[in-house]
């Protein structure tokens, strides 16, 4: 019976959110659904627990809100928010040299972090923080 449930299952979901997504209702379920499945192929990348990890002590990932630095939501592509930093965007390249080095790249910032030194992890990150 278990394995018979198991099979049916997916079908009768299936045909209920087809059938909800004609109304308002449905239409909503499926941005949450949408949602729900981008959170988590974004959250199975190698980045996203090492940006736990390293990153959001101090800063958002998925907010633009400044905590005690600048959030990190679409900061690929973005011009930096910190004065004295030698980058005009902050591309894959910039990011690359920020984790790496911070301090030795503008030696009085708040983020006196002794750097990323494993390129992979440094790599991993900002793929992971290309998904925001």
């Amino acid at each position: 019976m278990y394995h018979v449930i198991l099979r049916v299952l997916p079908v009768i979901l299936a045909t209920g959110i087809i059938a909800c997504s004609q109304s308002d209702e449905g239409s909503k379920l499926n941005k949450i659904i949408s949602s729900n499945l981008e959170n988590m192929k974004r959250e199975s990348l190698p980045g996203a627990e090492l940006a736990r990890k390293k990153c959001i002590t101090c800063h958002y990932l998925d907010r633009n809100i400044f905590k005690v630095g600048p959030p990190l939501k679409g900061i690929v592509g973005r011009a930096p928010t910190i004065s004295g930093v030698p980058f005009e965007i902050w591309d894959e390249k910039a990011l690359d040299q920020w984790l790496q080095d911070p301090t030795g790249i503008k030696p009085n910032t708040l983020m006196a972090i002794p750097g990323i030194k494993s390129a992979k992890e440094r790599t991993d990150i900002i793929e992971y923080l290309k998904q925001f």
